[in-house]
């Protein structure tokens, strides 16, 4: 705003010196011109044209230097200019829900200590963002981007981004079924990780009853096809161990089994040279789940398997464990340990699933064939066995182990002989699941 003149208007118009001596100015009475007299508070004057001028000549003394366009520009540079360069500085709402998803759901996914046993180089959490990233398979992609919104949408309880991952998890199945037509000999880490994926959106927010089971037998089926050169330096490993974990799940719960050939994807596809104990004892699992699934009801007495069977894997399920805890004592460890307050404290997550796995399987041979385990009396309550891995896995927070935890959860819930155990394994693995998605 100018600051306000001193002149009469008579004398501002004429462009005279004017005293500004009211009731009426010097030059006005001698000029003998009616004085309207001097103007109070502030005036504005309009500058509107001279302003307008000065622009325009300031712009004629400074013009703006504009970029040269490129020569023999390609659609693709116009897309880069004109379309992805003015969205450089906009936060993608997608891109913070992924981000979310790595670093609270799949940060879980390796356990520590897996490493010694699985002998994988490289794990899947640290090669996903690569592999859904690297533009060769889109499915991954919108695999990633659906199961992430569908694990946000659980969390924050909203039901819109749940809409949204089911619209996306649509159109990832649609391409990934499409793409696994058109050439179904050729099968890649990227598929495999695509139904596992898919898998795990199914556990977090089911569609139907039976989506969860032809993920996993999807994925089994893949890496039955998969070469040796899809390894990834163990990330298939990684994977393998994983599925075989829900198979056997499966298999209980659905009653449906299903004989993928282990051995061949062992040695021929995963490349193994010495076999995990862990892989090992889920063989022997494996076995007994399918044997399992022709058990008439939770309490039958009936003896599924003989004598030869039952001995011969109970003795390999033995050795097995003494050549785990052997391999820990040639590096001066333990692999559980009583605490001063008389919990199980455990060498590391792994070793903890895995002794949950070594109790699973005595538990089922006990079910399959009760009075011959009646006849070789073992003094351990594998049964609470479970339960301390359990707690020691929710405590520490391990959220990779909630799935695999499943299948011996279950054993707990359906077949110990203790109310007490059996409500115990049903709270610890409805609180996992809910750890699960608020970690």
């Amino acid at each position: 705003m100018p600051p306000r003149t001193k002149s009469c208007a008579i004398c501002r118009k004429k462009r005279m010196k004017c005293d500004a001596t009211p009731p009426q100015c010097l030059m006005c009475i001698r000029t003998g011109r009616e004085c309207p007299g001097i103007p109070e508070g502030p005036l504005f004057v309009d500058m509107t044209a001279k302003a307008g001028v000065g622009m325009k000549r300031r712009s004629k003394n400074n013009p703006v230097i504009q970029e040269p366009a490129r020569v023999n520009q390609t659609p693709q540079d116009y897309i880069i200019d004109n379309l992805l360069l003015p969205q450089m500085y906009q936060i993608s709402h997608r891109a913070m829900v992924i981000e979310a998803f790595y670093a609270k759901f799949l940060a879980y996914f390796t356990s520590d200590g897996e490493r010694y046993d699985l002998q994988n180089k490289k794990t899947w959490l640290h090669q996903l963002p690569q592999l859904a990233m690297d533009g060769s398979y889109t499915a991954l992609t919108l695999a990633v981007q659906a199961t992430a919104s569908a694990y946000c949408g659980v969390e924050t309880g909203n039901m819109s981004v749940v809409r949204d991952a089911w619209n996306t998890y649509g159109k990832a199945l649609s391409m990934h079924a499409r793409i696994i037509r058109s050439n179904p000999k050729v099968v890649t880490v990227h598929m495999i990780s695509t139904s596992v994926m898919l898998s795990l959106l199914e556990a977090m927010s089911s569609t139907t009853s039976d989506a969860y089971r032809e993920h996993i037998s999807g994925a089994a089926k893949m890496l039955e096809a998969t070469g040796p050169g899809e390894c990834s330096q163990g990330v298939l490993c990684q994977l393998f161990f994983h599925i075989r974990t829900q198979m056997a799940f499966v298999y209980l719960t659905t009653r449906k089994s299903q004989r993928i050939p282990v051995k061949k994807i062992l040695i021929e596809t995963l490349a193994y040279e010495r076999l995990p104990t862990f892989q090992r004892l889920m063989s022997h699992i494996g076995m007994l789940a399918e044997i399992y699934v022709d058990k008439t009801s939770p309490g039958s007495k009936e003896q599924l398997i003989d004598l030869a069977v039952y001995s011969g894997v109970k003795a390999d399920i033995d050795a097995l464990y003494l050549e785990y805890k052997e391999q820990a004592e040639s590096r001066g460890e333990v692999l559980s340990w009583k605490t001063s307050d008389g919990r199980t404290d455990y060498r590391d997550s792994f070793t903890a699933l895995s002794l949950a796995y070594f109790s699973a399987a005595r538990i089922l041979l006990t079910i399959l064939a009760p009075r011959l385990a009646a006849t070789f009396p073992n003094f351990t309550d594998h049964y609470a066995s479970i339960l301390s891995c359990a707690y020691y896995l929710k405590a520490h927070r391990i959220g990779c182990a909630y799935m695999r935890m499943a299948m011996p959860l279950y054993l707990v819930a359906v077949h110990s002989p203790e109310a007490e155990q059996r409500m115990s394994a049903i709270g610890n693995f409805c609180s996992s699941l809910n750890v699960m998605y608020k970690s």
